[in-house]
């Protein structure tokens, strides 16, 4: 994993909740770490620098991002998982996560993260460069 680092979890989940959502699995961790990272992208990429936002390290990054990354990764692997047996509480918390995001992409709430910088953005003709799927292709296919 990049970004969220194993003790993250201990706010959020036990460790063997965690160990059984992996399966076993080497790369059930660092694929959820990268959907949901590219899920947060995809909603605030365009007003904030997810590029700087996710390549903080330890104290620095923001922790609610790290929060709603943990959410969002915790969903993902209990809908792999147990689809079915989806605790209520989790399916509550990606809602919620989906909901900050929504309004933070849509300008509707600010948060506390660095933003774009528009001007530059606009001279150069482009956009956030750092919002397109990181998925690695063998990772889809699992």
């Amino acid at each position: 994993m990049t970004f969220i680092t194993e003790q993250d979890f201990d706010v959020q989940v036990r460790d063997e909740i965690l160990s059984i959502l992996q399966n076993g699995s080497d790369v059930a961790l660092p694929t959820a770490e990268l959907m949901a990272i590219d899920q947060i992208r995809q909603h605030i990429g365009g007003r904030y620098d997810t590029g700087t936002i996710f390549s903080q390290q330890g104290d620095n990054r923001n922790h609610y991002i790290v929060m709603i990354t943990i959410d969002l990764m915790l969903y993902h692997l209990w809908s792999k998982k147990a689809p079915r047996r989806l605790p209520e509480y989790r399916s509550q918390r990606y809602q919620d996560a989906l909901n900050w995001l929504e309004k933070v992409g849509t300008g509707k709430i600010t948060a506390q993260l660095p933003q774009l910088d528009t001007q530059a953005e606009s001279a150069a003709g482009g956009t956030n460069t750092d919002c397109p799927a990181t998925l690695p292709a063998a990772s889809i296919n699992s």
